[in-house]
Protein backbone atom coordinates (compact mmCIF):
# COMPACT_ATOMS: atom_id res chain seq x y z
CA UNK A 1 0.00 0.00 0.00
CA UNK A 2 1.53 3.83 -0.70
CA UNK A 3 2.24 5.98 1.80
CA UNK A 4 0.72 9.72 1.81
CA UNK A 5 -2.71 11.06 0.85
CA UNK A 6 -3.17 10.07 -2.85
CA UNK A 7 -5.87 7.40 -1.45
CA UNK A 8 -9.94 7.65 -1.65
CA UNK A 9 -12.09 6.64 0.80
CA UNK A 10 -14.49 4.79 -1.62
CA UNK A 11 -17.67 5.96 0.33
CA UNK A 12 -17.57 9.84 0.43
CA UNK A 13 -14.80 10.43 -2.11
CA UNK A 14 -12.04 12.27 0.63
CA UNK A 15 -8.66 11.52 0.23
CA UNK A 16 -7.39 8.99 3.04
CA UNK A 17 -3.94 8.69 4.78
CA UNK A 18 -2.11 5.55 4.07
CA UNK A 19 -0.06 3.72 6.07
CA UNK A 20 3.08 2.25 5.07
CA UNK A 21 5.35 -0.75 6.21
CA UNK A 22 8.59 -1.78 6.21
CA UNK A 23 11.11 -4.92 6.04
CA UNK A 24 11.44 -6.29 9.54
CA UNK A 25 9.30 -3.76 11.36
CA UNK A 26 6.18 -4.60 13.03
CA UNK A 27 3.78 -4.56 10.61
CA UNK A 28 1.08 -2.57 12.84
CA UNK A 29 3.32 0.57 13.04
CA UNK A 30 2.02 3.17 10.49
CA UNK A 31 4.92 4.56 8.71
CA UNK A 32 4.26 8.01 9.26
CA UNK A 33 4.50 9.80 11.01
CA UNK A 34 7.09 7.31 12.31
CA UNK A 35 8.20 5.28 15.47
CA UNK A 36 11.79 4.05 16.43
CA UNK A 37 11.94 0.55 14.60
CA UNK A 38 11.18 2.20 11.16
CA UNK A 39 14.18 4.58 11.99
CA UNK A 40 15.91 2.07 13.01
CA UNK A 41 15.12 0.24 9.39
CA UNK A 42 15.62 3.47 7.62
CA UNK A 43 18.89 6.38 7.52
CA UNK A 44 18.25 7.58 11.21
CA UNK A 45 15.94 10.28 12.14
CA UNK A 46 17.27 13.05 10.41
CA UNK A 47 17.07 11.57 7.11
CA UNK A 48 13.97 9.95 7.93
CA UNK A 49 12.30 13.44 9.11
CA UNK A 50 13.53 14.76 5.49
CA UNK A 51 11.58 11.56 3.99
CA UNK A 52 8.53 12.48 5.56
CA UNK A 53 8.88 15.93 4.56
CA UNK A 54 9.09 15.52 1.22
CA UNK A 55 5.80 13.11 1.40
CA UNK A 56 3.94 15.91 2.05
CA UNK A 57 5.41 18.29 -0.77
CA UNK A 58 3.13 19.52 -3.11
CA UNK A 59 -0.09 18.36 -0.88
CA UNK A 60 -2.12 20.72 1.36
CA UNK A 61 -0.52 20.23 4.42
CA UNK A 62 -0.69 23.91 5.56
CA UNK A 63 -4.23 23.80 4.46
CA UNK A 64 -4.90 20.72 6.95
CA UNK A 65 -3.41 22.40 9.75
CA UNK A 66 -5.21 25.76 9.45
CA UNK A 67 -8.39 23.62 9.24
CA UNK A 68 -7.47 21.59 12.26
CA UNK A 69 -6.92 24.80 14.19
CA UNK A 70 -10.27 26.39 13.22
CA UNK A 71 -12.17 23.43 14.43
CA UNK A 72 -10.35 22.58 17.75
CA UNK A 73 -10.82 26.83 18.30
CA UNK A 74 -14.78 26.62 17.69
CA UNK A 75 -15.06 23.63 19.62
CA UNK A 76 -13.66 25.08 22.82
CA UNK A 77 -15.24 28.71 21.92
CA UNK A 78 -18.66 27.20 21.99
CA UNK A 79 -17.83 25.13 24.74
CA UNK A 80 -16.63 27.98 27.35
CA UNK A 81 -19.20 30.29 25.44
CA UNK A 82 -22.01 28.05 27.49
CA UNK A 83 -20.08 26.53 30.52
CA UNK A 84 -18.32 29.63 31.39
CA UNK A 85 -22.11 31.31 32.24
CA UNK A 86 -23.91 27.71 32.80
CA UNK A 87 -23.89 28.05 36.44
CA UNK A 88 -24.74 31.17 36.27
CA UNK A 89 -27.92 30.69 34.42
CA UNK A 90 -28.75 27.59 36.38
CA UNK A 91 -28.44 29.30 39.30
CA UNK A 92 -30.92 31.90 38.14
CA UNK A 93 -33.38 28.73 37.31
CA UNK A 94 -33.46 27.75 40.83
CA UNK A 95 -31.02 25.01 40.80
CA UNK A 96 -29.11 24.35 44.43
CA UNK A 97 -25.73 24.35 44.51
CA UNK A 98 -24.92 20.70 44.85
CA UNK A 99 -27.62 20.65 41.70
CA UNK A 100 -25.45 22.85 39.89
CA UNK A 101 -22.27 20.48 40.77
CA UNK A 102 -24.18 17.50 39.79
CA UNK A 103 -25.08 19.09 36.28
CA UNK A 104 -21.78 20.23 35.32
CA UNK A 105 -20.10 16.71 36.72
CA UNK A 106 -22.79 14.96 34.79
CA UNK A 107 -21.69 16.80 31.40
CA UNK A 108 -18.32 15.60 32.29
CA UNK A 109 -19.40 11.98 33.11
CA UNK A 110 -21.36 11.31 30.12
CA UNK A 111 -18.32 12.56 28.17
CA UNK A 112 -16.00 10.04 30.05
CA UNK A 113 -18.36 7.28 29.39
CA UNK A 114 -18.09 7.36 25.72
CA UNK A 115 -14.33 8.88 25.42
CA UNK A 116 -12.93 5.27 25.00
CA UNK A 117 -15.26 3.71 22.58
CA UNK A 118 -15.40 6.65 20.51
CA UNK A 119 -11.35 6.79 20.55
CA UNK A 120 -11.43 3.19 19.64
CA UNK A 121 -14.23 3.59 16.59
CA UNK A 122 -11.75 6.40 15.18
CA UNK A 123 -9.11 4.38 15.07
CA UNK A 124 -10.93 1.11 13.89
CA UNK A 125 -14.00 2.93 11.71
CA UNK A 126 -13.17 6.97 10.59
CA UNK A 127 -11.73 9.66 12.54
CA UNK A 128 -13.94 12.43 10.32
CA UNK A 129 -16.75 11.00 10.36
CA UNK A 130 -16.71 10.20 14.29
CA UNK A 131 -16.36 13.99 14.34
CA UNK A 132 -19.75 14.76 12.03
CA UNK A 133 -21.37 12.83 14.70
CA UNK A 134 -20.42 14.33 17.41
CA UNK A 135 -20.96 18.11 16.11
CA UNK A 136 -24.39 16.67 15.37
CA UNK A 137 -24.90 15.55 19.09
CA UNK A 138 -22.96 19.15 20.11
CA UNK A 139 -25.24 21.16 18.34
CA UNK A 140 -28.74 19.21 19.67
CA UNK A 141 -26.93 19.87 23.23
CA UNK A 142 -27.02 23.79 22.87
CA UNK A 143 -30.57 23.68 21.67
CA UNK A 144 -31.91 21.62 24.18
CA UNK A 145 -30.43 23.99 26.63
CA UNK A 146 -32.90 26.70 24.95
CA UNK A 147 -35.68 25.24 26.73
CA UNK A 148 -34.56 23.12 29.62
CA UNK A 149 -35.20 24.48 32.85
CA UNK A 150 -36.28 21.32 35.37
CA UNK A 151 -33.28 19.97 36.60
CA UNK A 152 -34.60 17.00 34.93
CA UNK A 153 -34.19 17.52 31.64
CA UNK A 154 -31.07 20.05 31.75
CA UNK A 155 -29.47 16.80 33.21
CA UNK A 156 -30.70 14.82 30.07
CA UNK A 157 -29.34 17.65 27.37
CA UNK A 158 -25.84 18.46 29.38
CA UNK A 159 -25.86 14.42 29.26
CA UNK A 160 -26.23 14.44 25.32
CA UNK A 161 -23.79 17.52 25.08
CA UNK A 162 -20.99 15.33 27.03
CA UNK A 163 -21.32 12.55 24.25
CA UNK A 164 -21.07 14.97 21.79
CA UNK A 165 -17.66 16.67 23.02
CA UNK A 166 -16.33 13.36 23.91
CA UNK A 167 -16.08 12.76 20.02
CA UNK A 168 -14.70 16.21 18.88
CA UNK A 169 -12.68 16.80 21.58
CA UNK A 170 -10.76 13.78 22.19
CA UNK A 171 -11.02 12.66 17.81
CA UNK A 172 -9.97 16.08 16.88
CA UNK A 173 -6.63 15.90 19.14
CA UNK A 174 -5.81 12.68 18.05
CA UNK A 175 -6.04 13.12 14.21
CA UNK A 176 -4.12 15.90 14.49
CA UNK A 177 -1.40 14.28 16.30
CA UNK A 178 -1.92 11.57 13.88
CA UNK A 179 -1.04 13.14 10.97
CA UNK A 180 1.19 15.91 12.26
CA UNK A 181 2.25 14.75 15.93
CA UNK A 182 5.74 13.16 15.61
CA UNK A 183 7.79 15.86 13.39
CA UNK A 184 8.51 19.22 15.10
CA UNK A 185 6.47 17.56 17.94
CA UNK A 186 6.58 20.19 20.61
CA UNK A 187 6.04 23.28 18.40
CA UNK A 188 3.18 22.01 16.57
CA UNK A 189 1.08 20.74 19.98
CA UNK A 190 2.27 24.29 21.34
CA UNK A 191 -0.26 26.10 18.19
CA UNK A 192 -2.55 23.28 18.29
CA UNK A 193 -3.31 24.43 21.91
CA UNK A 194 -2.88 27.92 20.96
CA UNK A 195 -6.34 27.25 18.88
CA UNK A 196 -7.59 25.96 22.32
CA UNK A 197 -6.72 28.87 24.54
CA UNK A 198 -8.12 31.41 22.11
CA UNK A 199 -11.20 29.47 22.32
CA UNK A 200 -11.07 29.40 26.27
CA UNK A 201 -10.65 33.15 26.41
CA UNK A 202 -12.86 34.24 23.32
CA UNK A 203 -15.76 32.14 24.39
CA UNK A 204 -16.59 33.36 27.70
CA UNK A 205 -15.80 37.22 26.42
CA UNK A 206 -18.31 36.54 23.78
CA UNK A 207 -20.66 34.72 26.38
CA UNK A 208 -20.34 37.83 28.65
CA UNK A 209 -21.63 40.26 26.10
CA UNK A 210 -24.71 38.08 25.26
CA UNK A 211 -25.52 37.32 28.32
CA UNK A 212 -25.74 40.77 29.45
CA UNK A 213 -28.01 41.44 26.67
CA UNK A 214 -30.06 37.92 26.53
CA UNK A 215 -29.48 35.01 28.21
CA UNK A 216 -31.25 32.83 26.17
CA UNK A 217 -29.08 34.07 23.72
CA UNK A 218 -26.10 32.51 23.97
CA UNK A 219 -27.59 28.93 23.08
CA UNK A 220 -28.19 30.09 19.86
CA UNK A 221 -24.82 31.15 18.99
CA UNK A 222 -23.31 28.09 20.68
CA UNK A 223 -25.97 26.16 17.74
CA UNK A 224 -24.22 28.15 14.87
CA UNK A 225 -21.17 27.11 16.15
CA UNK A 226 -21.54 23.80 16.68
CA UNK A 227 -23.09 23.72 12.43
CA UNK A 228 -19.79 25.83 11.60
CA UNK A 229 -17.66 22.58 13.36
CA UNK A 230 -19.78 19.72 11.41
CA UNK A 231 -18.90 21.82 7.56
CA UNK A 232 -15.40 22.46 8.53
CA UNK A 233 -15.19 18.64 9.66
CA UNK A 234 -16.11 18.04 5.76
CA UNK A 235 -13.04 18.91 4.51
CA UNK A 236 -10.86 17.28 7.18
CA UNK A 237 -8.75 14.48 5.15
CA UNK A 238 -9.50 11.32 7.13
CA UNK A 239 -6.80 8.19 8.59
CA UNK A 240 -6.62 4.59 7.31
CA UNK A 241 -8.30 2.73 10.09
CA UNK A 242 -6.27 0.05 11.72
CA UNK A 243 -7.33 -3.49 12.42
CA UNK A 244 -8.25 -3.56 16.62
CA UNK A 245 -6.10 -5.67 18.69
CA UNK A 246 -6.69 -5.64 22.96
CA UNK A 247 -3.22 -7.02 22.71
CA UNK A 248 -1.65 -3.77 21.53
CA UNK A 249 -3.85 -1.18 23.39
CA UNK A 250 -2.92 -2.93 26.68
CA UNK A 251 0.78 -3.02 25.85
CA UNK A 252 0.86 0.34 24.70
CA UNK A 253 -0.79 1.72 28.80
CA UNK A 254 0.53 -0.86 30.89
CA UNK A 255 3.90 0.27 31.15
CA UNK A 256 5.70 2.85 33.62
CA UNK A 257 5.25 6.28 31.55
CA UNK A 258 2.13 5.37 30.48
CA UNK A 259 1.00 4.43 33.75
CA UNK A 260 2.39 7.41 35.56
CA UNK A 261 1.20 9.74 32.69
CA UNK A 262 -2.78 9.22 33.60
CA UNK A 263 -2.22 8.98 37.68
CA UNK A 264 -0.84 12.73 36.67
CA UNK A 265 -3.86 13.37 34.28
CA UNK A 266 -6.26 12.38 37.06
CA UNK A 267 -4.81 14.23 39.50
CA UNK A 268 -4.38 17.50 37.47
CA UNK A 269 -7.91 16.55 35.97
CA UNK A 270 -9.57 17.18 39.49
CA UNK A 271 -9.05 20.67 39.69
CA UNK A 272 -10.58 21.37 36.30
CA UNK A 273 -13.53 20.44 37.82
CA UNK A 274 -13.21 22.83 40.60
CA UNK A 275 -12.97 25.77 37.90
CA UNK A 276 -15.48 24.49 36.07
CA UNK A 277 -18.19 24.36 38.96
CA UNK A 278 -16.67 27.15 41.08
CA UNK A 279 -14.87 30.15 39.44
CA UNK A 280 -17.77 31.95 37.77
CA UNK A 281 -19.67 31.71 41.20
CA UNK A 282 -16.73 33.05 42.73
CA UNK A 283 -16.28 36.03 40.46
CA UNK A 284 -19.99 36.88 40.99
CA UNK A 285 -20.58 35.96 44.39
CA UNK A 286 -17.27 37.35 46.31
CA UNK A 287 -16.07 39.94 44.00
CA UNK A 288 -18.98 40.63 42.34
CA UNK A 289 -18.75 41.18 38.95
CA UNK A 290 -21.14 41.43 36.08
CA UNK A 291 -21.26 38.88 33.05
CA UNK A 292 -19.43 41.23 30.94
CA UNK A 293 -16.64 41.65 33.25
CA UNK A 294 -16.60 37.91 34.07
CA UNK A 295 -16.02 37.37 30.27
CA UNK A 296 -13.32 39.60 30.39
CA UNK A 297 -11.16 38.25 33.16
CA UNK A 298 -11.55 34.26 31.21
CA UNK A 299 -10.07 36.32 28.29
CA UNK A 300 -7.28 37.50 29.78
CA UNK A 301 -6.53 34.07 30.61
CA UNK A 302 -6.99 32.61 27.48
CA UNK A 303 -4.99 34.82 26.09
CA UNK A 304 -2.66 34.66 28.02
CA UNK A 305 -2.22 31.03 28.11
CA UNK A 306 -1.82 31.53 24.12
CA UNK A 307 0.62 33.62 24.33
CA UNK A 308 2.85 31.85 26.35
CA UNK A 309 2.03 28.43 24.88
CA UNK A 310 4.38 29.14 21.83
CA UNK A 311 6.99 30.35 24.13
CA UNK A 312 6.99 27.69 25.89
CA UNK A 313 7.33 25.22 23.11
CA UNK A 314 10.32 26.84 22.10
CA UNK A 315 11.83 26.43 25.49
CA UNK A 316 10.61 23.07 25.58
CA UNK A 317 12.54 21.94 22.35
CA UNK A 318 16.07 22.43 24.55
CA UNK A 319 14.89 20.29 27.17
CA UNK A 320 14.94 16.52 27.46
CA UNK A 321 12.84 15.79 30.38
CA UNK A 322 9.24 16.43 29.71
CA UNK A 323 7.78 14.74 32.93
CA UNK A 324 9.92 16.98 35.10
CA UNK A 325 8.53 19.63 33.35
CA UNK A 326 4.90 18.09 33.79
CA UNK A 327 5.50 17.31 37.05
CA UNK A 328 6.70 21.24 37.73
CA UNK A 329 4.07 22.81 35.75
CA UNK A 330 1.19 20.91 37.87
CA UNK A 331 3.10 21.99 41.24
CA UNK A 332 3.00 25.89 40.21
CA UNK A 333 -0.63 25.70 38.57
CA UNK A 334 -1.31 24.41 41.98
CA UNK A 335 0.25 26.72 44.74
CA UNK A 336 -1.66 29.44 42.97
CA UNK A 337 -4.57 27.91 42.60
CA UNK A 338 -4.45 27.74 46.70
CA UNK A 339 -3.57 31.39 46.49
CA UNK A 340 -7.02 31.89 44.57
CA UNK A 341 -9.70 32.40 47.55
CA UNK A 342 -6.90 34.49 49.42
CA UNK A 343 -7.46 37.32 46.78
CA UNK A 344 -8.61 40.77 48.45
CA UNK A 345 -9.71 42.19 45.37
CA UNK A 346 -10.37 41.71 41.49
CA UNK A 347 -6.70 43.14 40.40
CA UNK A 348 -4.55 40.53 42.67
CA UNK A 349 -6.96 38.09 41.94
CA UNK A 350 -6.58 38.14 37.91
CA UNK A 351 -2.63 38.03 39.03
CA UNK A 352 -2.64 34.77 41.04
CA UNK A 353 -4.99 33.24 37.91
CA UNK A 354 -2.58 34.32 35.55
CA UNK A 355 0.83 32.78 37.48
CA UNK A 356 -1.98 29.82 37.85
CA UNK A 357 -2.60 29.43 34.09
CA UNK A 358 0.64 29.73 33.39
CA UNK A 359 1.65 26.44 35.49
CA UNK A 360 -1.38 24.73 33.31
CA UNK A 361 -0.32 26.26 30.17
CA UNK A 362 3.36 24.40 30.74
CA UNK A 363 1.11 21.08 32.09
CA UNK A 364 -0.79 20.63 29.05
CA UNK A 365 1.75 21.53 26.57
CA UNK A 366 3.64 18.47 28.07
CA UNK A 367 0.64 16.58 28.34
CA UNK A 368 0.50 16.85 24.63
CA UNK A 369 3.93 16.05 23.91
CA UNK A 370 3.88 12.92 26.29
CA UNK A 371 0.78 11.46 24.40
CA UNK A 372 2.52 11.94 20.88
CA UNK A 373 5.92 10.25 22.28
CA UNK A 374 4.09 7.38 24.47
CA UNK A 375 1.84 6.16 21.95
CA UNK A 376 1.81 4.36 18.20
CA UNK A 377 0.26 7.10 15.69
CA UNK A 378 -2.45 4.20 14.45
CA UNK A 379 -3.75 3.78 18.05
CA UNK A 380 -3.95 7.49 19.19
CA UNK A 381 -7.67 7.73 19.15
CA UNK A 382 -8.17 4.83 21.69
CA UNK A 383 -5.05 5.49 24.19
CA UNK A 384 -6.14 9.72 23.78
CA UNK A 385 -10.05 8.56 24.59
CA UNK A 386 -8.67 6.44 27.63
CA UNK A 387 -6.47 9.38 28.73
CA UNK A 388 -9.40 12.19 28.49
CA UNK A 389 -12.00 9.24 30.12
CA UNK A 390 -9.57 9.70 33.26
CA UNK A 391 -9.58 13.19 32.86
CA UNK A 392 -12.59 13.53 33.09
CA UNK A 393 -13.86 10.96 35.70
CA UNK A 394 -11.72 13.19 37.40
CA UNK A 395 -13.39 16.52 36.55
CA UNK A 396 -16.73 15.10 37.28
CA UNK A 397 -15.58 13.93 40.85
CA UNK A 398 -13.76 17.25 41.84
CA UNK A 399 -17.19 19.25 40.80
CA UNK A 400 -19.19 17.17 42.53
CA UNK A 401 -17.34 17.54 45.68
CA UNK A 402 -16.41 21.14 44.60
CA UNK A 403 -20.74 21.77 44.75
CA UNK A 404 -20.94 20.34 48.40
CA UNK A 405 -18.04 22.10 49.74
CA UNK A 406 -19.22 25.97 48.04
CA UNK A 407 -22.46 24.78 50.02
CA UNK A 408 -21.09 24.32 53.33
CA UNK A 409 -17.50 26.33 53.15
CA UNK A 410 -17.81 28.84 50.18
CA UNK A 411 -16.53 29.18 47.11
CA UNK A 412 -13.13 29.79 48.23
CA UNK A 413 -12.79 26.19 49.89
CA UNK A 414 -12.51 24.01 46.96
CA UNK A 415 -10.02 25.67 45.06
CA UNK A 416 -7.51 25.28 48.34
CA UNK A 417 -8.32 21.94 48.64
CA UNK A 418 -7.88 20.89 45.21
CA UNK A 419 -4.46 22.69 45.22
CA UNK A 420 -3.13 21.37 48.31
CA UNK A 421 -4.30 18.38 46.56
CA UNK A 422 -1.95 18.45 43.66
CA UNK A 423 0.75 19.35 45.40
CA UNK A 424 0.95 16.42 47.41
CA UNK A 425 0.09 14.89 44.36
CA UNK A 426 3.50 16.12 43.22
CA UNK A 427 5.80 15.85 46.48
CA UNK A 428 5.02 12.31 46.23
CA UNK A 429 5.55 11.60 42.34
CA UNK A 430 8.92 13.08 42.86
CA UNK A 431 9.96 11.54 46.03
CA UNK A 432 8.88 7.89 43.89
CA UNK A 433 11.03 8.95 40.96
CA UNK A 434 13.80 10.26 42.61
CA UNK A 435 14.63 7.06 44.76
CA UNK A 436 14.98 4.98 42.06
CA UNK A 437 17.58 4.67 39.69
CA UNK A 438 15.45 3.18 37.33
CA UNK A 439 12.67 5.38 37.44
CA UNK A 440 14.77 7.99 36.91
CA UNK A 441 16.24 6.43 33.77
CA UNK A 442 12.79 5.61 32.25
CA UNK A 443 11.61 9.27 32.58
CA UNK A 444 14.85 11.08 31.64
CA UNK A 445 15.90 12.49 34.81
CA UNK A 446 19.17 10.11 34.35
CA UNK A 447 21.57 9.43 31.94
CA UNK A 448 21.45 5.33 31.64
CA UNK A 449 24.52 4.32 32.24
CA UNK A 450 26.46 2.04 29.20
Amino acid sequence: MGRGWGNVDPMSGSPVRTSGQCGGCNPSVILFPGCGSIRNCLFGSSMLEGRIDSVYQGLPMRRQILLSIAIRFLIYFTHWLVLAYLPLLLKGYGLSDLQIGMAIGFFSLSSMALMLPLGLFSDIFSPRRTMLCGALLYGGYFGALLTARSFGWILAAVCVGGLGSAALVVVSESLYLKHFGQIQRSRRVATYQLSTYLGFGLGPLAGGLVVQTAPELIFVFAVAGAGAIFLLSLFLIDYEPIVFSFKEYSGDVLQFKPLLLIACLFVLGTHFGVEQTSFSLLLKEKFGLLPRQIGLVFACMGLWMALAVPLVGKYHDKRRSVFLFFLGGMAFSAVFQMLTPLAVGIRSLVVIRLLHNLGDTVALLELGVLVALLFPSGRLGGNSGLLYGVRTLATFLAAVISGSLNREWGYGASFMGSGLFVLCFVAGSFAFIGFSATRRQAVGWQEIEK
